[in-house]
């Protein structure tokens, strides 16, 4: 499992709003089980600039929510249906803002 990998949202309660879960904790951690995820949230008229990503996944317009990270066992995401490593630099720019303010 690859930081920024997309998965199908394994929740049926929240699956209409959170169609999809991106992995944010970095693959380098190989004995954890559990990861950290945000939900892509499907569109909103407009999202927290600051702290959430505006993409494109399977020709749908999605907001990456990084005010709404969790954290889930690894061994309930099964495979990945896409990535968001194009997106990689206006999220590590939002998960900073998040954290340090910067």
């Amino acid at each position: 499992m690859r930081q920024f990998e997309i998965f199908s949202n394994p929740s049926e309660a929240t699956r209409a709003i959170a169609p999809y879960l991106v992995t944010l904790s970095s693959h380098r951690l190989k004995d954890v089980s559990v990861v950290i995820v945000a939900p892509l949230l499907r569109d909103r008229s407009r999202p927290i600039k600051e702290l959430e990503v505006a993409v494109r996944f399977e020709g749908e317009r999605l907001i990456l929510s990084l005010t709404d990270l969790f954290s889930l066992e690894t061994r309930v995401l099964r495979n990945p249906v896409g990535d968001l490593f194009a997106e990689e630099d206006a999220i590590r720019r939002a998960l900073e803002r998040l954290f340090t303010g910067f």
